[in-house]
């Protein structure tokens, strides 16, 4: 869809840390984020909000040309992989995904994990600490050049009951699969977020995880029968690679930013200062916020699969506007903020 036209629009207000790329830059962002009918509005109003972005990640999507009026979303989309694919997503060594960060390495290491505020909130998080992380079926199927029907039998058998589990074979496929993935920052939420939701013996625990983890992007196509498969990882803080050096007693587990990932119209940053950055629910009936990190890539292994669900229900991109304003609600409440997003989505507050 083409952008709006209009020129005499008033500029979207924020307090967010990308706002020095001056007024065509600020004008673009209002252009995209005030035109109802954009599929990336919200994308355009997050990088106004995003408060928790490091100065020296600025100055770096500056460098690249990010910050301007592109006229229309294409250019500033390319321009936004190229800023990913530069400095946020990173090639691993021949050996696979490593097992440590080294945040001087400004080759290997994401910018997601060199510059941190001190102040982050999950660098001291306890190494017991269990995370999960939903991932698609096919997708490792096809990086391990696997059928996706044996993965899936494979994958069933290891979470399942039955002995004896057939663990070296799904850890093969999964070592094959990490030996072709990026060194990036992955989404992961705390286990004791979501234990809620599998309280009840539910058929459709894999879609109500979904939705209150925001992973909108994971999004059956092919109808209910169908379906989209995904296998959820449950896993200590201690399996992620750690950092090197003197900073080996933190631990790389950050709150995203829009500088973090493609774009996505179920993210919503969180004001600095007070909260951690938490998912939007996709049903918009959280009665608890769920906190969302970010952590380098890890190598998963069997004994980490926990559980192998098929999503049956379509995100419907209608229901997005009503789940980030309850969301916001819910962000302004526990963050103190009653003015946080009004200069942004004061349409929808």
């Amino acid at each position: 869809m083409a952008d709006l036209e209009t020129p005499d629009l008033p500029l979207l207000e924020s307090g967010g840390c990308l706002l020095h790329g001056g007024v065509e830059w600020l004008r673009f962002l209002s252009r995209i984020g005030a035109d109802s009918r954009h599929q990336h509005r919200f994308s355009a109003r997050n990088f106004l909000l995003d408060e928790g972005i490091a100065p020296e990640r600025v100055d770096s999507y500056a460098e690249l040309g990010c910050m301007g009026d592109h006229g229309t979303i294409d250019p500033w989309l390319r321009l936004h992989e190229a800023y990913l694919k530069d400095k946020v997503f990173r090639l691993p060594p021949g050996s696979g995904l490593p097992t440590s960060v080294d945040r001087s390495d400004e080759i290997s290491c994401p910018e997601t994990f060199r510059f941190i505020d001190p102040a982050s909130p999950f660098l001291s998080t306890d190494s017991k600490v269990h995370l999960i992380r939903v991932e698609r079926l096919d997708f490792i199927a096809r990086r391990s050049d696997v059928d996706i029907d044996r993965v899936k039998a494979l994958a069933e058998a290891v979470a399942g009951p039955l002995e004896p589990k057939p663990i070296r074979e799904l850890n093969l496929i999964l070592k094959a699969w990490a030996q072709k993935i990026e060194v990036r920052p992955v989404f992961a939420a705390f286990l004791e977020d979501v234990r809620d939701l599998f309280e009840k013996d539910s058929e459709d625990w894999a879609d109500a995880l979904r939705d209150a983890l925001g992973l909108a992007h994971l999004n059956p196509k092919g109808g209910a029968e169908r379906g989209l498969d995904v296998l959820v990882f449950r896993y200590p803080v201690s399996d992620v690679p750690g950092f090197t050096g003197s900073d080996r007693r933190l631990r790389p587990l950050v709150p995203p930013t829009v500088l973090d990932g493609d774009f996505s119209p179920a993210f919503c940053p969180a004001p600095h200062g007070g909260l951690t950055g938490h998912t939007i629910d996709l049903s918009a009936k959280a009665k608890n916020p769920r906190r969302e990190i970010l952590h380098p890539s890890v190598s998963f292994q069997a004994k980490q699969l926990w559980k192998v669900g098929t999503l049956r229900r379509p995100v419907n991109p209608e229901d997005l506007p009503t789940a980030r304003v309850l969301h916001l609600w819910m962000v302004r409440r526990l963050g103190r903020r009653d003015d946080y997003a009004r200069g942004t989505d004061g349409d929808l507050l």
